[in-house]
Protein backbone atom coordinates (compact mmCIF):
# COMPACT_ATOMS: atom_id res chain seq x y z
CA UNK A 1 0.00 0.00 0.00
CA UNK A 2 1.41 3.69 -0.90
CA UNK A 3 2.94 5.35 2.28
CA UNK A 4 0.77 8.75 2.37
CA UNK A 5 4.14 10.08 4.17
CA UNK A 6 6.56 9.31 1.49
CA UNK A 7 5.71 12.70 -0.21
CA UNK A 8 6.18 14.76 2.67
CA UNK A 9 9.62 12.46 3.65
CA UNK A 10 10.78 13.16 -0.32
CA UNK A 11 10.23 16.70 0.64
CA UNK A 12 12.03 17.45 3.71
CA UNK A 13 14.86 15.08 2.79
CA UNK A 14 15.38 17.39 -0.44
CA UNK A 15 14.92 20.72 1.21
CA UNK A 16 17.72 19.72 4.41
CA UNK A 17 19.55 17.70 1.92
CA UNK A 18 20.29 21.23 -0.66
CA UNK A 19 20.11 23.33 2.46
CA UNK A 20 23.90 21.50 3.37
CA UNK A 21 24.72 22.62 -0.18
CA UNK A 22 23.57 25.90 -0.09
CA UNK A 23 25.17 26.76 3.19
CA UNK A 24 28.47 25.64 2.41
CA UNK A 25 28.35 28.37 -0.77
CA UNK A 26 27.22 30.42 1.38
CA UNK A 27 23.84 31.28 -0.39
CA UNK A 28 20.59 31.07 1.59
CA UNK A 29 18.00 28.95 0.12
CA UNK A 30 14.45 29.24 0.27
CA UNK A 31 11.84 26.63 -0.24
CA UNK A 32 8.82 26.95 -2.55
CA UNK A 33 5.83 25.81 -0.59
CA UNK A 34 7.56 25.48 3.16
CA UNK A 35 9.49 29.29 3.49
CA UNK A 36 7.30 32.35 3.22
CA UNK A 37 9.22 34.51 0.48
CA UNK A 38 9.80 38.08 1.52
CA UNK A 39 10.83 40.51 -0.31
CA UNK A 40 13.86 41.55 2.11
CA UNK A 41 15.29 37.83 0.97
CA UNK A 42 14.49 38.94 -2.68
CA UNK A 43 16.90 41.99 -2.01
CA UNK A 44 20.02 39.39 -1.68
CA UNK A 45 21.43 36.74 -3.74
CA UNK A 46 19.35 33.61 -3.10
CA UNK A 47 18.46 30.22 -4.46
CA UNK A 48 15.00 28.79 -4.54
CA UNK A 49 13.94 25.17 -4.67
CA UNK A 50 11.37 23.61 -5.92
CA UNK A 51 9.91 19.89 -6.12
CA UNK A 52 7.86 18.56 -7.90
CA UNK A 53 6.03 15.40 -7.28
CA UNK A 54 6.25 12.59 -6.71
CA UNK A 55 4.88 10.76 -9.33
CA UNK A 56 4.44 7.46 -7.60
CA UNK A 57 3.89 4.24 -9.72
CA UNK A 58 3.26 0.99 -8.23
CA UNK A 59 5.25 -1.45 -10.61
CA UNK A 60 4.19 -4.88 -8.91
CA UNK A 61 2.55 -5.55 -5.39
CA UNK A 62 3.43 -3.33 -2.77
CA UNK A 63 6.48 -2.13 -4.45
CA UNK A 64 6.83 1.71 -6.02
CA UNK A 65 8.64 2.80 -8.19
CA UNK A 66 8.91 7.63 -7.53
CA UNK A 67 10.03 9.90 -9.31
CA UNK A 68 10.70 13.47 -8.91
CA UNK A 69 11.62 16.97 -10.45
CA UNK A 70 13.58 18.98 -8.65
CA UNK A 71 15.28 22.52 -9.67
CA UNK A 72 16.66 25.05 -8.20
CA UNK A 73 16.41 28.67 -9.50
CA UNK A 74 19.36 30.92 -8.39
CA UNK A 75 19.53 34.55 -8.24
CA UNK A 76 22.42 36.81 -8.73
CA UNK A 77 22.07 40.63 -7.54
CA UNK A 78 24.27 41.94 -9.94
CA UNK A 79 26.69 44.58 -8.13
CA UNK A 80 28.51 47.68 -9.81
CA UNK A 81 31.98 46.89 -8.80
CA UNK A 82 33.88 44.31 -7.04
CA UNK A 83 31.84 41.30 -8.17
CA UNK A 84 33.19 38.30 -10.02
CA UNK A 85 30.40 37.96 -13.20
CA UNK A 86 30.81 33.91 -13.29
CA UNK A 87 29.59 33.62 -9.07
CA UNK A 88 26.50 32.28 -10.51
CA UNK A 89 28.11 29.58 -12.96
CA UNK A 90 29.97 28.84 -9.48
CA UNK A 91 26.89 28.51 -7.85
CA UNK A 92 25.51 26.61 -10.54
CA UNK A 93 28.19 24.08 -10.32
CA UNK A 94 27.92 23.64 -6.91
CA UNK A 95 23.93 22.25 -6.72
CA UNK A 96 24.53 20.15 -9.93
CA UNK A 97 27.15 18.46 -7.92
CA UNK A 98 24.55 18.22 -5.59
CA UNK A 99 22.19 16.70 -7.59
CA UNK A 100 24.68 13.99 -8.43
CA UNK A 101 23.22 11.89 -5.82
CA UNK A 102 22.74 10.10 -4.02
CA UNK A 103 19.90 12.18 -2.01
CA UNK A 104 19.31 10.08 1.07
CA UNK A 105 15.63 10.03 1.97
CA UNK A 106 14.93 10.60 5.64
CA UNK A 107 11.28 9.95 7.70
CA UNK A 108 11.80 13.93 9.38
CA UNK A 109 9.06 14.93 10.71
CA UNK A 110 6.87 14.66 14.03
CA UNK A 111 4.11 12.56 13.13
CA UNK A 112 3.67 8.94 13.66
CA UNK A 113 6.28 6.78 12.37
CA UNK A 114 8.62 9.70 11.63
CA UNK A 115 11.60 8.41 13.23
CA UNK A 116 14.90 10.57 10.70
CA UNK A 117 15.43 6.58 9.58
CA UNK A 118 16.70 6.50 5.80
CA UNK A 119 14.34 4.98 3.89
CA UNK A 120 16.29 5.23 0.38
CA UNK A 121 18.18 7.46 -1.64
CA UNK A 122 17.12 9.33 -4.70
CA UNK A 123 19.22 8.94 -7.87
CA UNK A 124 19.47 10.56 -10.96
CA UNK A 125 16.92 9.06 -13.93
CA UNK A 126 19.21 7.67 -16.18
CA UNK A 127 18.37 7.54 -19.60
CA UNK A 128 19.65 10.00 -22.77
CA UNK A 129 16.85 12.64 -22.29
CA UNK A 130 17.00 13.12 -18.77
CA UNK A 131 20.39 15.20 -17.70
CA UNK A 132 21.09 17.31 -14.73
CA UNK A 133 20.86 20.30 -16.97
CA UNK A 134 21.89 24.20 -15.95
CA UNK A 135 19.35 26.62 -17.26
CA UNK A 136 21.34 30.33 -17.93
CA UNK A 137 18.64 33.31 -18.56
CA UNK A 138 21.23 36.19 -17.84
CA UNK A 139 19.67 39.47 -16.79
CA UNK A 140 16.19 38.99 -16.85
CA UNK A 141 15.13 42.35 -17.57
CA UNK A 142 16.71 45.66 -19.27
CA UNK A 143 15.40 47.44 -15.73
CA UNK A 144 16.58 45.25 -12.89
CA UNK A 145 20.06 44.24 -12.17
CA UNK A 146 19.19 40.69 -11.26
CA UNK A 147 20.39 37.78 -13.18
CA UNK A 148 19.05 33.84 -12.90
CA UNK A 149 19.96 30.46 -13.89
CA UNK A 150 18.60 27.12 -12.86
CA UNK A 151 19.67 23.53 -12.23
CA UNK A 152 17.09 21.13 -12.97
CA UNK A 153 17.27 17.53 -12.97
CA UNK A 154 14.70 14.29 -12.21
CA UNK A 155 15.46 11.28 -9.80
CA UNK A 156 13.87 8.45 -9.63
CA UNK A 157 14.18 5.90 -6.82
CA UNK A 158 12.27 2.39 -5.76
CA UNK A 159 10.55 1.59 -2.22
CA UNK A 160 8.77 -1.66 -1.05
CA UNK A 161 5.43 -0.78 1.46
CA UNK A 162 5.92 -3.95 2.99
Amino acid sequence: MLNPNWSRWLMASIAVYFKTVADAIPLPLMVAGVNEIVAEEQQNDHAELRVNGPAITEVSKNFYHIEVDINILVTDLMKTTGENAYDIQTWCGLFQEGMAGPIPIYKYGSEAGDNSSEIGCLIPRDNKYDKIRVLHFGQINNVDRVRQSMVDGTFKMDLSSV
